[in-house]
Formats: structure tokens, C-alpha cells, sequence
């Protein structure tokens, strides 16, 4: 019987599921009794800042949205959505910024023709933008832009317009809690606050306490979200600062716990960026910004928060930088919960930068390049990470249409330990995702030299309790002598060239500027192979190659070493990891 309770759980998510879908519905058609707004409330100043080219783009009839182009002349709402990203983009009303960056005649008819047409075929409830967090991004963009839109349009489209405000604000009013907890929830808080103000509403003072409640909900005291995703972060951060900022404008202070919120969260996204101002990719995330160049930057900058993290973990991550290098480390589990349908085997992967450019990264989020993709890139390979026997550090449920492709199974303990001595930066990190499979305890160690200049790395793998030997000789039951295959992989940005290196265990990379850094390992093999890097910004993937370290574990436990050194920096460094440590 132990093993029904899976189903009864699946079966009860199911209704619920069902359920929630019955009332978003409800709440959805009962917009029609909306009472239209007598007048609208002082402008509110747009943040987000358009791309001028697709705003010309989208008014010449390509629409170019989450991953896919478009042809089409007049309304895009009698579009098939190729999948539910394109569909989402379409009825978040982002594309607004893009066409009023635009500017021109043009421009300006697209806008107020798409914005029309959307109104004549969904205001009352109907249609696939019904949900919190949709709707709560098209309140946001169209209260920035009303000025313009009322400005554009005749006596009855304003009237029309203003009332399908007002039923917006309505069903975000019923329905803002029954969105995601994370992101959605807070696009649908704060398109109901944006609404607010559009309308001058006097409900804004129990908004912005709404607002501040779930902000001390979901920022944790290290300024980090319950997915680990540093994108979706980023874009809680970003509407965060804009809806206060639109509050103080309007003479609305933001709750306490909204602007503790922005200080505690402004630090862990510094640590969280690379050097050419970009956030690792981790969980889900890409660079940031959703296709808004610069958006992580003037959402700093508009915080006003000027701290940054101290040395130890920033939302789980860990960051070493000395010189021009920068690496960020996955050194927590993975994100649990609902979060670990999302969430990625990344455990003790890392992204490293030299200057501007990006050195080593995962292959990214996949999302836009449909399912198997995505599933792929959630795997141990896809991350410049460790795998044994081709076997991810966190396994994967199976799809399930209720509860997702959750991660099971993930690491239960993950260590890191962050010493500086004289000699440079040193970091000790260890997890258990391999124990339960083989036995094994993954540990790796790295040193960061104090001019960046030389980043040596250890990964070893150890089983060394009895139960962990007897699970490690179960494994390798028929064939010990070959103990387990196991492999240090570190995907490389497309725009680094990698050749083989003047040595059986080298490989020369060049960077863009002409800098060469050269990897080295010992313990190993070592192959360079083809990969990809999936871009946001791109329809396609880009290829790239990838440095793989093979060795095999045996007798409980391998070892292999490995290097990454500017070229002509002369000797190397006074100790190698594995055979002193710090201090």
C-alpha cells in the first residue's frame, strides 16, 4: 500500500489543479461587472526601455517574440502561437516598450491597433491571457503607457480602454494570490499597484502592503528566491524597483519591507554577474533581461543600493574573484518544492569570466528551443560540472502533467568552506548527489591566484564509510579493475577558440582580444568535443566545443587535477591542490 501514496498525491494535485483552473475562470468572467473609472491618476514614468529595432520590426509585420519570427500584417491575436512562450509574450503586452521606442507614425498605429483589437476580442474574461501573471504584466506596460495610448485614440476607444483597465484591476484584485509564488506572483502584485496608480485608486495603500508582505516573503535574508534561479531574481528585483519607484512618485511611500526587500536582494545580484555584466546561468536562468539590453544595470542603479556581498554564499552560490577573473560556483542543492520541476543538476558547477568576456558556461536554460532541450539542459553534462557513468548528480522523476519533471534524488549535502591566504583565494566544496548510485562523495577544491591569472582546480570522488564502500562495490560488481567512469566536463563560450595544446593534456584557448589561456590536467584523459551554448537572444543554438577530463574510479576513489593559466605567466603557482591546502 506505501506505494499508492504517489498517486493519491498526484490524483489530489489533479483536483486541485482542476479546481484553481475553475475559479481563475470564474474570477475571469466576472469582470463584466467592473465599473468603468470616472478619470486616471498622474502619469507613471516607464522604466523599461524598448528595443528601437524591433519596435520597427514588429510594426513592418515580423514579429519576433520568445524565440521565434513571425510574418504577419495588421493584429497578431489571430495568430496560432507556435508554443506558450510566444503566447505569453504576446499577451504580456512587452512588445508595447519596443513599439513606442519605435516612435514613428507607424509605430504608434501598430500600437494602438493591437492594443484595440485585444480589447474587442478579450475584455470580457475570455482567451488565453487570463492569468495573474499575465495580466498583471499588461497592467504594468499599459498604466506607463496610457498617456500615450488615450492621446492616440477617440473619446470611445479611451472609454473602452479605461474599462478594460478597471476589469484588469478586478481580477487581479481576486486572483493575485493564486498566482506562483516568485515571479508571476510579483507581476501580478505589481500590475495591481501599477493599475492602482493609473487609476488613482485610494486601494493603493493596501496594495503596497500586499506588495511589502510578499517581499518579505520571497527575499530571503541573503537576498536570494526559493528557485535559485538568478534570472527570475533579477526580474522580482527589477519590478520590485519599479513599483517603488512609482509609488514614491505618486507620494506613496513602499513599505518597510519592500524597500528591506531591494537592499537585501541588490548585493546577491552583484555577486551574481560575470564580467561582462551578465548573471551566470543557472536553474533556468539566462543572461538577464529577457532581451533588454542593460536591464540588470539601471534596475542597480534605480535601487540606489550601492552594497555588495560579503565573501560567503549569495543565494547558494559562491564567488571567487582576484584580478580580472571572476567564477561563480553552485555550492547549495538544488531548489526543492515546486521549484524542482525548474530546477537544474548543476551541483558544484561553475561559469568563469576573464575581463568582459565569458570563458566557461553551461550550454544555458534550453527553454526557448522546446522540451527535449530543456530536459537536456537541466542535466549534470549540460553544466561545466562532474558526472559519474553519465549519470546526473540529481535524477529526474519522468514527466508528469501535475507535478512536472521534478529533480529526486539531488544531493542532501552540500558543503563549501572559502579561505583567503597570502598565497591566493581557496575554496573547499564537497556534495553527496553520488553516494545513493555508486558510494561516492564528490569533492572539489580550487584555488584562485591573487592576479587571476592561474585557476587550479582537484575534483576527487571518495567513498570512504562502509556503507558507501558496499554501495561503491555493488556498482562495480563484475568488474572492478575498471572501477566507474567518471568525467570533469567545462563547456566553452562560442566565442573562445580552442585548439589542441602543444601537449597530450593541453588545450589552448584564445579569447576574442587575442588573450590565450592554456587548461591543463593530470589524472585523465583529455578530449575536446563539440557542444552548444542556447542563447536567449538567438533563434538558434551556437556551437561551441566543450573540455572533457575522463578517469575512472577505483578501489573507492579517483582523482584528476586541472588547470587554467594565461599564457606567458611563467611558473606556476606555490602549491597545486590535492597536495597542500589552505593556510
Amino acid at each position: 500500500m506505501a506505494g499508492l501514496g504517489p498517486f493519491f498525491r498526484r490524483q489530489a494535485r489533479r483536483l486541485s489543479l482542476g479546481r484553481r483552473r475553475l475559479l481563475n475562470a470564474l474570477r475571469a468572467r466576472s469582470v463584466i461587472f467592473a465599473r468603468a473609472p470616472e478619470g486616471t491618476g498622474p502619469p507613471i514614468e516607464a522604466r523599461a526601455i524598448g528595443s528601437f529595432e524591433r519596435g520597427r520590426a514588429l510594426a513592418g509585420g515580423r514579429i519576433a517574440l520568445a524565440g521565434h519570427g513571425l510574418e504577419h500584417e495588421g493584429p497578431p491575436w489571430s495568430l496560432t502561437p507556435p508554443d506558450a512562450a510566444f503566447r505569453d509574450a504576446l499577451h504580456g503586452f512587452g512588445w508595447i516598450d519596443d513599439l513606442v521606442a519605435a516612435g514613428d507614425a507607424r509605430a504608434r498605429r501598430t500600437l494602438l491597433a493591437w492594443v484595440t483589437d485585444w480589447i474587442a476580442r478579450y475584455d470580457t474574461g475570455t482567451g488565453p491571457g487570463w492569468t495573474p501573471g499575465l495580466a498583471g504584466r499588461r497592467m504594468i506596460h499599459l498604466s506607463c503607457h496610457l498617456g500615450l495610448l488615450v492621446q492616440g485614440g477617440n473619446a470611445g476607444g479611451t472609454r473602452r480602454l479605461l474599462r478594460s483597465l478597471a476589469r484588469q484591476e478586478r481580477y487581479l484584485a481576486r486572483s493575485w494570490s493564486a498566482a506562483a509564488p516568485g515571479r508571476e506572483r510579483f507581476e501580478a502584485l505589481a500590475g495591481l499597484v501599477f493599475v492602482s496608480l493609473a487609476l488613482g485608486r485610494p486601494a493603493v495603500q493596501a496594495r503596497l502592503r500586499l506588495f511589502g508582505a510578499e517581499c518579505l516573503r520571497t527575499i530571503g535574508e541573503d537576498g536570494g528566491i526559493a528557485s535559485r534561479n538568478p534570472e527570475e531574481l533579477l526580474e522580482v528585483f527589477t519590478l520590485m524597483v519599479w513599483t517603488a519607484r512609482a509609488l514614491e512618485d505618486a507620494g506613496h511611500p513602499p513599505d518597510t519591507a519592500h524597500l528591506q526587500a531591494i537592499r537585501r536582494a541588490a548585493p546577491t545580484l552583484r555577486a551574481l554577474r560575470m564580467g561582462d555584466g551578465a548573471l551566470a546561468r543557472f536553474h533556468g536562468g539566462g543572461r538577464g533581461g529577457r532581451g533588454s539590453a542593460g536591464q540588470l544595470d539601471r534596475a542597480l542603479v534605480d535601487s540606489g543600493v550601492r552594497d555588495r556581498a560579503g565573501p560567503g554564499p549569495a543565494m547558494g552560490f559562491t564567488r571567487l574573484q582576484a584580478g580580472r577573473t571572476a567564477l561563480v560556483i553552485d555550492t547549495a542543492p538544488p531548489p526543492g518544492g515546486a521549484c524542482a520541476a525548474s530546477a537544474h543538476a548543476s551541483t558544484l558547477g561553475l561559469e568563469i569570466s576573464v575581463g568582459r568576456q565569458p570563458l566557461i558556461s553551461s550550454l544555458g536554460p534550453g527553454i526557448q528551443f522546446g522540451a527535449e532541450w530543456r530536459r537536456a539542459c537541466r542535466a549534470t553534462g549540460s553544466h561545466s560540472a562532474l558526472m559519474v557513468e553519465h549519470v546526473s548528480s540529481a535524477r529526474f522523476s519522468g514527466p508528469d502533467p501535475v507535478l512536472g519533471d521534478r529533480l529526486v534524488e539531488a544531493p542532501a549535502h552540500v558543503e563549501a568552506e572559502r579561505v583567503e591566504d597570502p598565497s591566493g583565494l581557496w575554496l573547499l566544496t564537497a556534495h553527496d548527489g553520488y553516494t545513493l548510485p555508486f558510494g561516492l562523495v564528490h569533492q572539489r577544491r580550487l584555488f584562485l591566484a591573487p592576479d587571476g591569472h592561474d585557476l587550479r582546480g582537484e575534483d576527487t570522488l571518495n567513498a570512504t564509510t562502509e556503507a558507501q564502500r558496499a554501495r561503491f562495490a555493488r556498482a562495480v560488481e563484475g568488474a572492478p579493475r575498471l572501477g566507474l567512469a567518471f568525467t570533469a566536463i567545462f563547456h566553452l563560450h562560442p566565442d573562445v577558440v580552442a585548439e589542441p595544446g602543444p601537449a597530450a593534456n593541453a588545450v589552448t584557448l584564445r579569447l576574442p582580444g587575442g588573450e590565450t589561456w592554456v587548461f591543463r590536467q593530470s589524472g585523465g584523459t583529455l578530449e575536446l568535443a563539440e557542444s552548444v551554448f542556447l542563447d536567449q537572444e538567438r533563434l538558434e543554438a551556437r556551437e561551441t566545443k566543450q573540455v572533457v577530463v575522463t578517469s575512472r574510479a577505483v578501489e573507492y576513489g579517483g582523482r584528476v587535477t586541472w588547470a587554467f593559466r594565461r599564457a606567458g605567466d611563467g611558473a606556476p603557482g606555490p602549491r597545486e591542490p590535492g597536495n597542500a591546502g589552505p593556510g
